[in-house]
């Protein structure tokens, strides 16, 4: 596949928005388990929903400008050593909670669990396990299997963009559609209590459209460049959807279920920073460490009945550069291409 010419700045800011998502939710979540007062404002700039947009910037730039191949092997090489390794720190939670005899016991479960962890279900999490820390190992390893299924997904949206100009602008719609009425229309129960549209939330086909808008960003960067001076005035109509305090599909400010319009201003916000601010480089990136380890440290911290958010912060950092320094930096260095030495 021949590489196209990528038309945003190599040096920006985006590394460093990702450091600042990863440290948003592990706020967010440290509020809510350990007991920690968190002020209010981060809530209304969610980590994960910035996530899938700069993911969709990123992710399309990278297929675009490598064979599939490539593609696929470096996507490979950044997300599953850091995996495996987090999956044993879940596995070494699990056993500290339910002992060596609870592992023998339910061998075949735990094994069964490992294997989701460290391919595409992150998500499952095994009734036995509701009793550990807040219920769940690693929950906010769902939004890792919507990332693996939006990289498996694009070489399909290229591939139909190339016979259909305008697929992606379908694309969007339809995740647009599933994501404002799909809770009500999909509510048919598939497994447990888990219905239709629990298990379509894993996927692409309800965030497709937050992913397809850091698509369109990166398509046509060449004229939104011109306005990024500007950018910044869509904190105003953010500030107006926190004061008035909306709800809903259109206009909601908080959590991963942002409302349209106000995601749109989210994530113009975010181009902003990214492209406009001055660079600020960071050498180490720690964002992706950050995030997968949270929940584990959070979940022991939990079970010694350490409540405590400065612990908690300290371990992250801790095993955010022990992963990054030991697993995800050399994996990194196997990889053939990476839009930082493209033109």
């Amino acid at each position: 596949m021949p590489s196209i010419h990528l038309d945003f700045p190599k040096e920006n800011n985006l590394d460093l928005l990702r450091l600042v998502f990863a440290v948003q939710v592990i706020l967010q979540h440290a509020g809510q388990h350990l007991g920690s007062n968190i002020p209010t404002f981060l809530s209304y700039f969610p980590g994960v929903p910035a996530f899938f947009f700069v993911s969709g910037f990123l992710i399309y730039s990278s297929y675009q400008c490598t064979s599939p191949k490539q593609y696929f092997q470096n996507r490979c090489l950044r997300l599953f050593p850091a995996l495996v390794l987090v999956a044993f720190g879940g596995l070494f939670v699990l056993l500290y909670a339910k002992g060596w005899g609870y592992f023998l016991d339910h061998f075949s479960l735990i094994l069964f669990w490992f294997f989701g962890q460290i391919t595409l279900l992150q998500a499952f999490n095994p009734t036995q396990f509701n009793d550990v820390g807040v219920g769940v190992i690693n929950g906010a390893l769902w939004t890792i299997t919507a990332e693996i299924l939006f990289y498996v997904f694009i070489p399909v949206l290229v591939f139909c963009e190339r016979r259909f100009q305008y697929s992606l602008f379908l694309f969007i719609l339809l995740s647009l559609v599933v994501y404002t009425i799909g809770e009500d229309f999909f509510y048919i129960p598939m497994y447990g209590d888990n219905t239709v549209y629990d298990f379509l939330s894993l996927t692409p086909v309800v965030w497709g459209w937050m992913f397809g808008l850091g698509i369109l960003s990166v398509k046509y960067f060449y004229f939104i460049k011109t306005a990024l001076p500007y950018l910044i005035t869509f904190i105003l109509p953010m500030g107006w959807m926190i004061y008035s305090n909306y709800q809903g599909i259109w206009f909601k400010c908080s959590g991963n279920n942002l409302g349209i319009f106000y995601f749109i201003s989210y994530a113009s916000l975010i181009v902003w920073a990214a492209f406009f601010l001055p660079t600020f480089q960071i050498k180490s990136d720690l964002s992706y460490g950050l995030y997968i380890w949270h929940m584990p440290i959070i979940n022991f911290l939990l079970i010694l009945n350490i409540p405590s958010l400065p612990l908690a912060l300290v371990c992250c950092l801790l095993s955010a550069m022990f992963s990054w320094f030991i697993v995800e930096r050399n994996a990194l260095k196997l990889k053939r291409s990476s839009l930082r030495y493209v033109q």
